[in-house]
């Protein structure tokens, strides 16, 4: 049962696995579900002398979290990519879970991969502004000092480095990936229709809107990359 339960979790680990347990009332459930991004947050302090231990796992058929006690383990089947839609439903659950963490815990370590495709390693504590698209998770970054954001999408896991196992064969290769070349701060439209949603401007009214109204909203390295593109668009007229 041992050896069945450490195969169980190192799949899980990897990405979404389909697996068999006895129910409390008797029953068998067919369940599939991950632990990507959670996976030293198990609980219990050991997986050995676990009679007493659950797994908490997430489960993509029901999209959300469920347990199970380690000795009604029965089957582990093959292990597999998630799809684009698993690949979002699982970041969801995980900031969500962050956002709760951070709530009870303060300062919380967890880590993103950044435009660039790098990882990012944070400590953060919540940050009363939100992003109204829905695409980001924005905190204070405590290393930093200021509010920064990512794609919920690129959420890795909770933890510092060590604890953290980032597998890049997770994803379906359908999930499209992080374009090189692409600083941290770099601008896309929808950064700049997020601060203008914030001033209550739409993005395709643009007869009174100033550059210099998107000041107050930059840090000092978005600054210096607008500075730049501004520059280089003088010198090309």
């Amino acid at each position: 049962m041992e050896n069945l339960f450490e195969t169980l979790v190192e799949k899980l680990r990897k990405g979404i696995v389909s697996f068999v347990y006895r129910k409390k009332d008797g029953t068998e459930r067919h369940a599939c579900g991950t632990l990507y991004g959670i996976g030293h947050t198990i609980k219990g302090n050991s997986i050995h002398h676990h009679s007493k231990f659950t797994l908490a796992y997430y489960d993509v058929d029901c999209k959300g979290w469920r347990s199970f006690l380690i000795d009604n383990l029965i089957e582990v089947g093959e292990l597999r990519k998630g799809t684009i839609a698993e690949h979002h439903d699982i970041c969801l659950a995980l900031v969500v879970k962050l956002k709760e963490k951070m709530k009870k815990d303060g300062v919380t370590a967890f880590a993103y991969r950044k435009v660039d495709g790098s990882v990012r390693y944070a400590h953060g504590i919540l940050s009363d502004n939100i992003d109204v698209t829905g695409q980001y998770f924005v905190y204070y970054d405590t290393d930093k000092q200021e509010e920064r954001k990512f794609r919920i999408d690129a959420f890795i896991g909770f933890g510092e480095p060590s604890s953290i196992e980032v597998d890049n064969s997770f994803v379906s290769s359908e999930v499209p990936q992080a374009t090189s070349g692409k600083s941290y701060n770099d601008f896309s439209q929808l950064d700049i229709k997020t601060i203008l949603a914030k001033k209550g401007i739409d993005i395709e009214d643009t007869e009174n809107f100033m550059i210099i109204d998107l000041l107050p909203e930059l840090n000092k390295e978005q600054l210096k990359d607008l500075i730049i593109k501004a520059t280089t668009r003088l010198t090309e007229l």
